[in-house]
């Protein structure tokens, strides 16, 4: 997976952000700065938080449940804070094989919050991010330029506390806590490296690019707890909401909204209309009926009672009726095609062939082509009166 490594911007001031494109050996390609807008697409963005603005701190915390981490980092770390604790943000590093935990990383939260929303806004959303001084191995340094007249000294000692310096470069020697056991020098600052660790101390050579890239295969990842990642949906309509605030996403939405409350009051009209429709055609088929059965003391189901009328008066003339055996055995020889039934049963609306074995679902199928009641159960055809 392609991931892209940038530099998080610190603060509101508009600009470039330095960015290397990794690919999934870990090897940087592209690189280079762009307005958070037009910074290239990957599978992943990685963010590295200068180490200008966090703290490494060392500590000595047992597994326990992500539930309780956050109190715990509160509760470990509070006295050695020179801020407001609720202001800050303390993330924990990745935990040790056995589940404790020997460092945290803390920096204003406000700030880191501010500088992922201003990417977020861009369309660029951050998944991950890196401080910057976990880029170091501890006991290694690194020496990079900040303009013609500056560099910066980034190291970790030891033990794994981290500090960095602003220097110039006509300074004796460097401030560093103790002699690194090896040094990351940028290119053209060789010659200044080896004046102040000397020869002795190894120096491996790692432009701004390659420097980003290391952040790539980090397991660190401050975004916790109230930074998380949020989930698609809630972006989602984040997003929306946000549109939906501006002037030209206001008119749309009343504009929808009229189109809706109109078609609303038109599919409204239309079903009242269908519905007086209705009534005009029961109320027709009542007075037909009640004129056609004039001894019925009311007219309660127009169909039922004109079908059971016609029924008595074949009774009375000695016509078969629509649920008598006639009319049934008439309307399975339809579907029989020359198939002679094993056995028949009879009951007043009802007629069941026992069928050899496979004809029935052929019979079925015959039944519904020609738009007849009628059902399959097991190797009988039941045939029914129409309604």
């Amino acid at each position: 997976m392609i991931r892209l490594v940038l530099r998080l911007p610190v603060g509101n001031r508009a600009g470039a952000v330095p960015y290397v494109r990794v690919d999934a050996s870990g090897s940087a390609g592209e690189h280079g700065e762009a307005q958070p807008a037009l910074l290239p697409k990957a599978g992943l963005a990685v963010g590295v938080w200068p180490a200008e603005q966090l703290t490494l701190l060392g500590l000595q915390l047992p597994a326990m449940p992500a539930a309780r981490l956050q109190a715990a980092l509160a509760g470990a770390l509070e006295d050695r804070l020179l801020g407001d604790v609720t202001l800050q943000h303390l993330a924990a590093a990745p935990r040790e094989p056995d589940g404790s935990l020997r460092w945290a990383a803390c920096c204003e939260r406000e700030a880191l919050r501010q500088s992922l929303q201003r990417l977020e806004q861009a369309g660029c959303e951050v998944g991950r991010v890196v401080p910057e001084p976990a880029l170091l191995d501890p006991g290694w340094a690194c020496l990079q330029q900040l303009d013609e007249s500056r560099v910066r000294l980034l190291w970790r000692d030891a033990a794994g506390e981290a500090g960095w310096l602003h220097l110039a470069r006509e300074e004796a020697a460097a401030a560093c806590p103790q002699l690194p056991l090896g040094i990351l020098v940028e290119p053209g600052l060789e010659g200044l490296a080896t004046r102040w660790f000397g020869e002795a101390v190894a120096q491996q050579p790692c432009d701004h690019a390659r420097w980003l890239a290391r952040a790539a295969d980090s397991a660190w990842d401050l975004r916790q707890f109230d930074l998380a990642p949020r989930a698609a949906a809630q972006r989602l309509w984040n997003l929306l909401r946000e549109q939906a605030a501006t002037p030209a996403w206001r008119r749309v939405a009343w504009l929808a909204g009229t189109l809706a409350a109109l078609e609303l009051i038109g599919l409204n009209l239309h079903a009242a209309q269908l519905r007086r429709q209705q009534t005009t055609l029961e109320s027709r088929l009542q007075t037909t009926v009640a004129q056609a059965l004039p001894g019925a003391p009311a007219v309660l189901d127009p169909g039922v009672q004109m079908r059971r009328a016609l029924d008595q008066a074949r009774l009375r003339s000695g016509a078969a009726t629509s649920d008598g055996l006639e009319v049934l055995m008439g309307r399975a020889a339809q579907l029989l095609a020359g198939t002679r039934p094993l056995a028949l049963d009879f009951s007043p609306g009802s007629l069941s062939l026992r069928l050899p074995s496979g004809q029935a679902a052929a019979a079925s199928r015959r039944c519904q082509e020609q738009g007849l009641d009628c059902k399959v159960d097991g190797a009988s055809l039941v045939v029914t009166a129409s309604d």
